[in-house]
């Protein structure tokens, strides 16, 4: 979801920005962690940023919401006067807007499920699939079918007894020992129809078991490959969700991964803790933040940053607050201000 801030009245200082009789008006775009709704009023890395750019400069604001699609049509149409919201300075956009200095490097970070919350949970899940449950079941069916067969054939000889019990139980030894080929020579079939039936075990008994086998490997397998997603090139072949419409869509597809578009980065998150994807790949400030707040403990940021990008906050071409903006962001940068509500939104080990 995206939102837009209006800023009515700007009281710039007579030095650096010209006066102006009306308001300001900033398009913003919802997107955590850097703009937040909290009760009512708006939060997080850029708004703070821009608040403290809005006291050095003594500029009087107020934020209006507005969505993603008219962000730039309201600066292109004299609508909003500034524009932020995580959003990267890139070569298209800055054809139709200008942007300021670029005020957060970023870029795209993997995003998987804690394995040491999770990877016993699926681990089970995968060994216990239906198909998993499905084949066992026939096996043990197999098993049962065989082994009656064989004591009828079989029983009274020396090697299975005439009663059914244990006489059933010698049956199943022999039945098991001739699927897995292990053929201890415990029990051996004297009359020539055991011996037809025991030709039918070996051929359809070692292939179930076999199918069994590559059933629990696969599943293995499978678990394996969740927990090895430590780098951009580890997701080809893997399902990895994202937002739908933005720049990690088309970067995704390069690598080879199997891209699940959503529409908001919360739906993408869910997915992970539902095991429905094995990673989400989305803008470096908003997964950060969602591994030290809501997915602590839950998730984990692997490798790190690519597909650099730089985010800046965006003007109507020719605008005047342009330069005022960007001489006080260099200035915070220099007196540390910049640092501590960095520090405090994304940790100095975000940096």
């Amino acid at each position: 979801m995206w939102l837009f801030i209006s800023i009515p009245l700007v009281l710039y200082d007579p030095i650096e920005v010209k006066s102006q009789e009306k308001s300001l008006t900033v398009a913003i775009k919802v997107q955590s962690p850097c703009v937040m709704d909290a009760d009512s009023r708006y939060t997080g890395f850029d708004a703070e940023l821009w608040e403290q750019i809005a006291k050095d400069l003594k500029l009087e604001f107020n934020y209006r919401l507005t969505d993603q699609w008219r962000i730039f049509s309201d600066l292109v149409e004299g609508k909003a006067d500034i524009a932020f919201s995580c959003m990267p300075i890139t070569h298209e956009w800055e054809e139709t807007v200008d942007f300021s200095h670029h005020y957060l490097e970023s870029g795209l970070r993997i995003l998987v499920l804690n394995k040491s919350t999770f990877s016993m949970k699926q681990t089970l899940k995968s060994i216990f699939s239906p198909l998993v449950l499905t084949t066992i079941g026939a096996l043990f069916v197999f098993i049962i079918i065989s082994g009656n067969a064989v004591w009828c054939v079989e029983k009274g000889s020396r090697i299975i007894s005439d009663r059914y019990f244990p006489g059933i139980l010698e049956a199943f030894w022999y039945v098991l020992v001739t699927m897995t080929t292990v053929g201890y020579g415990d029990v051996v079939p004297r009359k020539w129809f055991g011996r037809l039936l025991a030709l039918f075990i070996m051929f359809i008994g070692i292939g179930f078991f076999g199918w069994a086998i590559a059933l629990f490997s696969s599943a293995v397998t499978v678990q394996k490959l969740h927990e090895d997603i430590v780098s951009p090139e580890d997701l080809r072949n893997r399902v990895v969700a994202t937002v739908e419409f933005t720049t990690s869509v088309p970067t995704l597809n390069k690598l080879g991964a199997i891209v699940l578009p959503v529409a908001k980065i919360d739906e993408a998150y869910a997915l992970l803790l539902k095991e429905k994807v094995g990673a989400v790949v989305f803008d470096s400030p908003s997964i950060l933040h969602y591994e030290r707040h809501e997915g602590a403990g839950k998730v984990k940021v692997v490798g790190s940053l690519f597909d650099i990008q730089y985010y800046g906050f965006m003007f109507p071409e020719g605008s005047e607050l342009r330069e005022p903006v960007n001489r006080t962001l260099l200035k915070l940068k220099e007196n540390g201000t910049y640092d501590g509500i960095y520090d405090k939104w994304f940790g100095k080990v975000g940096r």
